[in-house]
């Protein structure tokens, strides 16, 4: 079998779409289909049915998955042991992220970095969803959920703190001024319902069940800016919010929660000289990451 026919059916098999694995491939939905007509006349099997809902993988489709798998983690593998050796400070590097963070933290300090790393080229991708750095969808993450498998470093960089706000607007026609909040009579904007335990999205699920949601979204980005439309009240990271002087803080994150943001890699390029660039200085923004940086920092926990 050929590593390019298996390459393009692992895509198809995990986002059940020759158009979305055309998209994380950068090929034509077209070219796709021929890799996987390609494997099937191979194996003279059929490894998938068309269905409405996209494409499905057939019992031996199954089967051949596993050891597909097992092809792909070998060649990264090989990969990453070269790249582990690189000393050279040049090349791309991948980071995921979420989109809130993205805009707000890392890209105000990438000039800077740019200016001192000018052949290190940075790419970001913004999602919700925990990036395989195994598969190499990225080479670094941070996420405020610590992983739990995966030969994988990780570092605690502190802490995002999550409080509840408001446009000054709302907060005024609501007679928000501070002090305990009666959440009933009140609008929120929150999570879609498949992603209802992300961040703050169980506080409100806990403290304003009386509340009407007026929007459910998938992106950080957009809670955002229904928040200053005035749609509602929203929980925002601090990081963002308490910077935008149409927002007040109605609940502070005390009475939130704080979640631990985490610095990730794949042990294989602990020691990728562009790579562990990017890792410094995603561990130097995590005081950023809080409401206020601490008065006593914690002890550096370093990397485990």
């Amino acid at each position: 079998m050929e590593w390019d026919d298996l390459r393009h059916f692992l895509a198809v098999a995990r986002t059940g779409s020759l158009r979305e694995a055309a998209r994380a491939l950068k090929a034509s939905a077209a070219t796709v289909g021929r890799h996987i007509e390609s494997l099937e006349t191979r194996l003279a099997a059929r490894l998938f049915e068309h269905r409405s809902t996209g494409y499905v993988l057939t019992e031996i489709g199954r089967s051949v998955m596993v050891r597909a798998e097992e092809a792909e983690a070998a060649v990264l593998a090989a990969e990453r042991e070269v790249e582990g050796i690189d000393t050279r400070l040049s090349g791309k590097v991948r980071v995921a992220t979420t989109d809130d963070i993205a805009a707000m933290v890392i890209v105000p300090a990438l000039p800077a970095f740019h200016q001192r790393h000018p052949d290190i080229e940075v790419e970001i991708t913004a999602r919700l969803d925990l990036s395989s750095l195994t598969r190499r969808d990225a080479d670094i993450a941070l996420r405020t959920v610590r992983p739990e498998k995966g030969d994988l470093l990780m570092r605690r960089i502190g802490a995002v703190d999550l409080a509840v706000y408001a446009s000054r607007g709302y907060a005024a026609a609501h007679g928000l001024r501070g002090g305990p909040v009666d959440f009933a009579g009140l609008e929120i904007v929150t999570w879609l319902e498949e992603l209802a335990t992300l961040r703050g999205g169980a506080w409100f699920a806990e403290h304003a069940a009386d509340s009407a949601v007026v929007l459910r979204v998938n992106t950080t980005r957009l809670i955002y800016e229904a928040c200053r439309a005035g749609l509602g009240l929203a929980i925002l990271p601090c990081f963002g919010a308490d910077a935008d002087p149409d927002l007040v803080c109605v609940v502070p994150p005390a009475d939130v929660r704080s979640v631990d943001a985490w610095v990730v890699m794949h042990r294989d390029l602990a020691q990728t000289a562009r790579v562990r660039a990017v890792a410094d200085l995603l561990v130097s923004l995590g005081p950023s990451l809080g409401r206020s940086a601490p008065a006593c920092a914690p002890a550096d926990e370093g990397w485990h």
